[in-house]
Formats: C-alpha cells, structure tokens, sequence
C-alpha cells in the first residue's frame, strides 16, 4: 500500500478540523451566528478551504447533521415488538434532535432549503427518507408477521410520531424523554 501523502494528510486533518468546528459553532452559536468565516476562524483553514468542499454554509451543515449528529438508522430485527422499535427509534431521534448543536442544524438547513429546491432534495435524501423508508419497512414486515395491526396506515402514522417529536423539538425547545415516547406511541398505537 503506497503511503499517504503529506498533502492528503493535511486534507484530512483539516475536514475533520471543519466538521469538529462547525459542530461546536452550531451548540454555542446556533444559525443566526453561524459563518464560514467562523469554521474557518475556528478549526484553523481558509475560508477557500471551506468553499473547496462545500459550495455553501447550508451544504456543510446538511453533511455534518447527516454523518456526525444524527443517529445511525437500526434495521428492524423482526424479534422486538414493533411497539419497542418504534420507542426505541424515537427515543434515539428524538435524544439527538433535541440537543441544541442538532436542533441548530435542522433550523439552518431547513431555511436554507426553503430558498433552495435542490438542498431540498438532497436534504430529504439524506435525512428524512432513509427513516421514513427504516421505520415503513419494519411496520410493514411487523404488519405480514401479524404483529403488528393491518389497521394501521404506516405512513401516517409515521407522520404522526416524528411529527411529534420534531414539533417538540424545534418549536417548543424541549427535551424528548423516554416517557414522553412512551406516551407518544401508545397515544398513537392504543391496545392491540
């Protein structure tokens, strides 16, 4: 294996540099403050530097809210209750959104992407779909092992928990807490 060179080295060292920065500029400062200037102030690079990898503030932050603060997604492993995967799926997202360098993340690339169809998409690909597609899979399976009700409309009832969960995120600025999940989904799911 030939070595790495000095300059990929460097590379390295300086992205990880920006994520690490633009992480904890988004937990003190938020969006409002947010700037390139600022990563690059903070993790030590040029603002060009910046700019080589990310075209706009929106794009870093959308890589850095996908690959370093959102939770890894859990494939459903068919042996939980499907009421326990989606407690459990909630709980995870719902912990993470809630924190302020997260929640941060969500309000700027969700402004961003409200003057920006093509961040939109890239954002729904890279944050919303893979959940949605995670949690309608495993519903949709729990549904043809018979453990979890036909009666439910998958889609909808996704809507209904996340929607929850982003709703007490990032409008009420509140923690989402184990119990409150719990209620949430047996609100949503009642007996069966």
């Amino acid at each position: 294996m030939p070595p790495i060179s000095p300059a990929k080295r460097r590379s390295a060292r300086s992205h990880e540099a920006i994520i690490d920065a633009t992480v904890k500029l988004l937990g003190s400062s938020g969006y409002v403050d947010f700037s390139i200037e600022k990563v690059a102030s903070q993790a030590g690079v040029g603002k060009q530097t910046i700019y080589r990898w990310w075209p706009t503030r929106a794009d870093l932050v959308l890589e850095v809210w996908r690959d370093r603060l959102l939770p890894p997604l859990t494939p459903y492993d068919g042996n939980s209750s499907p009421r326990d995967y989606l407690e459990s799926s909630l709980l995870s997202f719902g912990r993470l959104i809630s924190r302020t360098d997260c929640r941060q993340a969500a309000i700027c690339v969700l402004a961003e992407a409200h003057r920006d169809a093509t961040l939109y998409r890239r954002m729904e690909e890279a944050i919303y779909a893979p959940r949605i597609q995670f949690i309608g899979e495993a519903l949709g399976r729990a549904q043809q092992q018979g453990t979890f009700p036909e009666r439910f409309n998958i889609d909808l009832l996704i809507d209904t928990l996340y929607g929850a969960v982003w709703y007490k995120a990032l409008i009420r600025f509140e923690k989402v807490t184990k119990p409150y999940v719990r209620k949430l989904v047996a609100q949503a799911l009642g007996p069966f």
